[in-house]
């Protein structure tokens, strides 16, 4: 340890008080010149005087030697009569005090944060309370700023929930309308339009559609981060299963669906509904344009992970923009080409990530491409099979 470093930890003041209890001859070098406020007292229960006190001590609180000698904490100012007592019966019960908190004052009556030991020494024939501070103020303080910044952050995001759900609320409203008159148009004045007014009629109803699932979309993702999870074992075979019988009731493209043996999971239900539906959905999706279309889902576990592949042989995708994949509105497909939101796999990812996983995707144009859902082995995580 070098004694004279700023960078002061608790192992530090370990090896401070092992060298005070292996050398009485280098302890007043040590006592005057360690960068740890170091002090030391009586041992009389009821009084607890200063005898002595380091120059680092002096420089933190302030107060000059002839102030402190002679002198209880207390008296001084530099400990609260309740601090003081809260350490003396540590110090009774215990015989010392050992890397514990106390707040301190300084002469200027400004509080000192520290982590603090206390031992017994012999020196002359007479015992001692030997004290040492890490001062741990600027510690103290950075953490109330993350924990204000944290209260912000708190009331700013109960604030965009609440503004979320009343532009939702604000929207649904005029797109349930312009929906339900298109459809009016539709129905009951389509012999009166041209072919293009009747494309118009129809596209304005899609996109009134469309815009309707992206806002349940965006709940859908802004919900996810609220609330904890409510784990549960989940039968992952069940579930791929049960959503590929729900996915071809829909008439989604007669695609190859190959399920392997998959491992069982502990997680949360409906969350992990939506992942596998949203993986799967999409597979099938994009890879429905092949002449021959096939979706793969297989587990394995590897490296102390449960990882789920979800690979297909469709469209794909370059590369160098898988960053992109799982931003909310990206695409790299047009609505011409595929149909979505851009929001599925944003989701996906958020709800991995809030199991402890990871997500990966892998592609090439024209090729197909592979999803990887990766979840911790472990008690809170997974069911081993």
């Amino acid at each position: 340890m070098d004694i004279f470093s700023d960078n002061i930890s608790i192992d530090d003041l370990e090896v401070a008080k092992k060298l005070i209890k292996e050398s009485r001859e280098g302890f007043i070098t040590l006592f005057n010149n360690s960068p740890i406020c170091m002090s030391m007292t009586t041992t009389d229960p009821q009084r607890r005087v200063y005898v002595r006190a380091n120059k680092k001590f002096i420089e933190t609180f302030g107060f000059s030697e002839q102030e402190i000698i002679g002198r209880t904490s207390v008296e001084i100012g530099i400990l609260e009569p309740e601090e003081s007592a809260r350490v003396g019966s540590v110090i009774k019960e215990k015989g010392r005090w050992q890397n514990e908190y106390i707040k301190c004052i300084t002469k200027d009556k400004i509080p000192v944060h520290t982590i603090s030991s206390i031992e017994r020494m012999d020196m002359n024939g007479e015992t001692y309370l030997i004290s040492f501070f890490i001062n741990i103020s600027e510690i103290v303080k950075q953490h109330a700023v993350i924990e204000q910044y944290a209260q912000q952050l708190e009331v700013a995001n109960k604030e965009l929930e609440g503004f979320s759900y009343t532009v939702a609320h604000d929207l649904r409203a005029p797109l349930r309308a312009i929906d339900g008159y298109a459809k009016i148009l539709e129905l009951d004045y389509k012999s009166q339009f041209d072919e293009d007014g009747q494309k118009i009629v129809g596209a304005l109803r899609h996109n009134a559609q469309k815009m309707s699932t992206l806002i349940d979309d965006l709940l859908a993702f802004a919900k996810i981060g609220k609330g904890s999870l409510k784990k549960a074992p989940i039968d992952m075979d069940k579930l791929v299963h049960d959503i590929h019988t729900e996915l071809k009731s829909t008439g989604t493209p007669k695609t190859t669906v190959n399920i392997a043996k998959l491992h069982p999971a502990k997680g949360d239900y409906a969350l992990m509904k939506q992942v596998l539906f949203n993986l799967l959905s999409n597979a099938i999706k994009y890879s429905s344009k092949k002449s021959d279309p096939v979706v793969e889902v297989s587990s394995e576990i590897n490296n102390n992970q449960l990882v789920y592949t979800i690979k297909d042989n469709g469209d794909g995708f370059d590369m160098r923009y898988v960053d992109k994949l799982f931003g909310v509105f990206q695409r790299l497909h047009t609505d011409e080409e595929f149909e979505g939101t851009g929001v599925g796999l944003a989701i996906v990812q958020r709800i991995i990530v809030k199991h402890g996983g990871k997500v990966s995707a892998e592609g090439e144009l024209g090729k197909g491409a592979t999803f990887r859902i990766m979840l911790p082995v472990g008690e809170n995580s997974v069911v081993t099979a």
